[in-house]
């Protein structure tokens, strides 16, 4: 069995030829797979019908009719459809797919790194060279800098005299500081008066 290429009145499209019958004989239900797609391994597609030549108006010379993962209907000739060779383990056809995906992949390969050649082209890695008018300016800024800081990095020291803050003082004591003879006498006098409007007892009073 061969994947040919057939000329088109748009162009061309794939077929096969001298398909081996075991790969011809397909049934409804059955694993199919096109020419269009006899690399794509990922790909499944399963047969619904086919049609003999003048048993269809829309296939006058026969076809058939499959459908993809997508639940979507695909048609096609006589010669474009064989039974998938996972179905009979037919090793021979797929080691013709094998190989093909193995020269499909160098194949890629060799086009990545002709691409990536062409980017890296010159040697050169890294930031690009700055332009040098823009270089000579960067150094007339550096010296002028350097004059005026006398060759010192780093911020100018300041010649204002510095100011001390007072830090305050607790007395060395911490927290709250103690309420004065009258206020305390005040509480004492307040919580005197409150007890003797309650009697002595505590909360809310009952109600009458």
């Amino acid at each position: 069995m061969k994947v040919i290429e057939k000329p088109w009145q748009y162009g061309s499209f794939l077929a096969y030829e001298d398909v081996e019958p075991e790969l011809a004989n397909i049934k409804f239900g059955d694993r199919v797979l096109p020419a269009p797609f006899f690399y794509e391994k990922k790909l499944f597609f399963w047969l619904i019908k086919r049609y003999e030549p003048g048993e269809k108006a829309t296939f006058p010379n026969g076809g058939y009719e499959v459908r993809d993962e997508a639940m979507a209907i695909r048609s096609f000739d006589l010669d474009q459809v064989i039974l998938h060779p996972h179905v009979i383990k037919h090793q021979k056809t797929l080691d013709k797919m094998a190989r093909r995906a193995e020269k499909e992949a160098r194949k890629r390969e060799r086009k990545r790194d002709k691409v990536y050649k062409a980017v890296t082209k010159g040697g050169r890695r890294g930031r690009p060279a700055i332009d040098p008018a823009l270089k000579a300016a960067r150094a007339a800024l550096k010296v002028e800098a350097g004059e005026r800081s006398g060759g010192k990095r780093g911020r100018p020291k300041s010649t204002e005299p510095k100011t001390v803050s007072t830090p305050k003082t607790s007395g060395g004591r911490r927290g709250r500081p103690s309420l004065t003879p009258e206020a305390l006498a005040k509480r004492v006098a307040d919580k005197a008066a409150m007890q003797k409007r309650s009697g002595g007892k505590r909360g809310r009073p009952k109600r009458a």
